[in-house]
């Protein structure tokens, strides 16, 4: 968390410098106290609608700061969603007296350049400088992946100096202990007495492997997980403010959404009736709250005899699909009548999205303690929906779920909003 906002903090820093810059470039050599006075207010909403769409984007998530190909691809969408704010702001908002176009144009260029270095300081400052030592041991295929995982982004802090199956050997190869994090399994046996005395005076951190996922990467392994940790984890009783708040926004955003989008979703039923005079709209079964079933509703974007031999996955390029479906799907205009499910209280905005009966069946078999995404109403989106892709089969349906558990355990009504409006954001950039 501390790193996040190191992230925000230099990002604020390279807005007012770069305001400050452009200020006295454009006005006058002596400080332009008039100007200052002018530009102050608008330019501290525009920052603030700056860091939200930075927010959008996942910027504030050390994961995507590591300096690739996809990160600068992402870094340069935030920056043209911002600059088109900016423009909204100043032209088409009556509410300041300035329209500032060079002055614009020279916040954007620096506060770009500056949120650039200053994101490469962070990621250097934590994956070189600010690091702690990370003692891993165990065997299985989760902690192999968390030690890749950790080794892939440095940023994170964390820098692995030892990792064996055997934990009494882990802290052989480790006898400095100051501010590390130790990161086992039971497999891997138990913390010897005398060691248990020293790691603590050292101030090392100890975590368990589905500490270490739900801190540094926003899921929960399913393997780690018993009746104990989901006694201990999650609440069987409702938060009543939550649950009101939640319902509230729910009939707020579903009917506004349903409404808004009306000229897209009814061109979108016109185009599916007359590709093949088939049915406009696609019901089918979901299991819900409690595991009770329901009718989601869709519009049709495959063909009228898809699944005349029962259900199946959804492939990357399903043949299935028609030419208005794959246009639909595209723009998710096919997802809008699932409004309606919200309005009657079938789906919420946000939680874990519903399966079909059939697969439910096969992984409550398959994967443990499945059913908990059935102890609250499912979502139209989630947490799982905006950290991970399309779950196609049993396996990405197992990750899948380990994001839900995170959400389980984590929910309240701001990660509801920012999960609402990341998704957003998901809509129109992919």
């Amino acid at each position: 968390m501390r790193r996040t906002w190191l992230v925000v903090f230099g990002d604020a820093l390279a807005f007012w410098v770069s305001f400050l810059a452009m200020l006295f470039i454009r006005f006058d050599s002596s400080f332009p106290r008039l100007a200052l006075a002018e530009h102050f207010l608008p330019f501290t909403i525009l920052f603030a609608a700056w860091l939200l769409c930075f927010y959008l984007f996942g910027l504030y998530d050390l994961l995507n700061i590591k300096p690739t190909i996809p990160y600068a691809k992402r870094f340069a969408l935030a920056l043209l969603a911002s600059a088109a704010l900016g423009v909204l702001l100043f032209y088409f908002v009556p509410f300041f007296n300035i329209a500032p176009k060079t002055n614009l144009l020279l916040e954007i260029v620096g506060f770009a350049l500056l949120s650039f270095g200053a994101r490469r300081a962070v990621y250097s400052l934590f994956s070189k400088q600010i690091r702690r030592k990370a003692i891993l041991s165990g065997e299985t295929p989760y902690m192999r992946e968390l030690y890749r995982l950790i080794m892939e982004n440095p940023q994170l802090g964390l820098c692995v100096v030892s990792f064996t199956k055997d934990l009494r050997q882990a802290l052989q190869n480790s006898p400095d202990r100051k501010d590390a994090v130790l990161i086992f399994e039971e497999s891997a046996g138990e913390i010897p007495k005398g060691e248990m005395a020293s790691l603590y005076s050292n101030q090392a951190e100890i975590l368990d492997v589905a500490e270490a996922y739900e801190r540094y990467f926003y899921k929960i392994p399913v393997n780690y997980i018993s009746q104990s940790w989901i006694v201990k984890n999650l609440k069987a009783r409702k938060n009543i403010a939550y649950a009101f708040f939640s319902r509230l926004s729910d009939i707020i955003l579903s009917a506004l959404i349903f409404i808004v989008s009306s000229p897209f979703w009814i061109a979108g039923a016109i185009s599916v009736y007359f590709y093949d005079r088939g049915p406009i709209f696609y019901t089918h079964d979901r299991v819900g709250l409690n595991g009770k079933t329901f009718r989601m509703y869709k519009l049709r974007s495959m063909v009228t005899e898809a699944e005349k031999n029962g259900a199946v996955w959804a492939k990357a390029r399903d043949p299935r699909i028609t030419p208005p479906g794959k246009i639909l799907r595209k723009l998710h205009i096919d997802e809008i009548p699932q409004m309606l499910n919200v309005l009657k209280g079938d789906l919420s905005m946000v939680g874990p999205r519903p399966e079909r009966p059939e697969f439910v069946l096969k992984l409550e078999e398959k994967i443990p303690y499945y059913d908990l995404r059935h102890v609250i109403r499912p979502g139209f989106t989630g947490w799982a929906q905006i950290k991970y892709k399309y779950a196609r089969s049993e396996l990405t349906s197992r990750e899948k779920f380990e994001y839900d558990l995170y959400y389980l355990k984590n929910r309240n009504i701001f990660m509801d909003f920012g999960i609402i409006l990341r998704t957003i954001q998901i809509i129109f950039t992919h």
